[in-house]
């Protein structure tokens, strides 16, 4: 499964933001139930939009971040997507292929431990 990056801005609400709560479980919660898995879940704060966004007949100036990385199939993608097109709260999304193999995501010269010899074989 490939891994993912979903990076999103949500409607500002003030605390406690039980909107953006129920967003982000809900998001979580149908990639690990069709067999994903939610790698990292950060909160990127409360931040004043570059320039006024609208969605769903609404004007924004304010909006939530957050990103989550996670593992899922192709399929699950698309109602993701789906499902974010379709959330009033959500104001803006993109979604990342951050790789497929181990290879893609550890930089190169980091697959192995180097270990400090003393010289009688061994560790």
């Amino acid at each position: 499964m490939p891994l993912y990056e979903l990076v999103c801005i949500a409607a500002h609400v003030p605390p406690p933001n039980r909107e953006l709560h129920q967003l982000i479980t809900n998001l979580s919660s149908r990639v690990m139930r069709t067999g994903g898995v939610v790698r990292d879940i950060r909160n990127l704060g409360s931040r004043t939009l570059p320039m006024r966004m609208r969605r769903h007949q609404q004007y924004y100036t304010e909006g939530d971040h957050f990103s989550m990385l996670f593992d899922t199939s192709p399929p699950v993608l698309a109602t993701l997507n789906e499902s974010l097109k379709n959330d009033p709260g959500v104001i803006r999304w993109t979604m990342l292929r951050k790789g497929t193999t181990i290879k893609d995501l550890v930089p190169k010269g980091e697959f192995t431990v180097k270990s400090q010899s003393n010289g009688r074989g061994g560790f």
